[in-house]
């Protein structure tokens, strides 16, 4: 198989991987709250080929390669509640460090709206 060819069923596989739910992450229901995550998808590719002839006759050669990569970054949070909208974006840090801070605030802020709507159901 030719490199044109190995390239063009890769990426068509690829292609055929990627969806909406790559981008827009399935979503979680905490406590009246749907987290939605969003997602950076990059991929990239490269081929290559050559012919040559050796110093004695008859001698040829030729070679050819590919090479593919990707990645798939956690980029936002949306929360949807019944009140509103929120986007939380991660920021440059590392992943890691970003989720472990953003997801107890959108859960403490979730607790706190709730707590608000009960309290005006109480009162009203």
């Amino acid at each position: 198989m030719k490199v044109e060819e190995i390239l063009k069923v890769v990426t068509e596989e690829i292609a055929n991987m990627i969806s909406t739910k790559t981008v827009i992450g399935e979503r979680i229901t905490i406590e009246g709250r749907t987290i939605i995550p969003v997602t950076k998808v990059c991929f990239g590719f490269g081929s290559g080929g050559g012919e040559g002839k050796g110093k004695s006759i008859g001698e040829e050669g030729f070679g050819e390669g590919g090479a593919g990569g990707g990645s798939i970054q956690p980029v936002a949070f949306i929360v949807v509640s019944k009140e509103d909208v929120k986007v939380y974006p991660l920021k440059e840090k590392g992943i890691l460090s970003q989720l472990a801070e953003i997801i107890p605030e959108i859960i403490e802020k979730c607790k706190c709206s709730e707590e608000d709507s009960n309290k005006e159901e109480k009162s009203g």
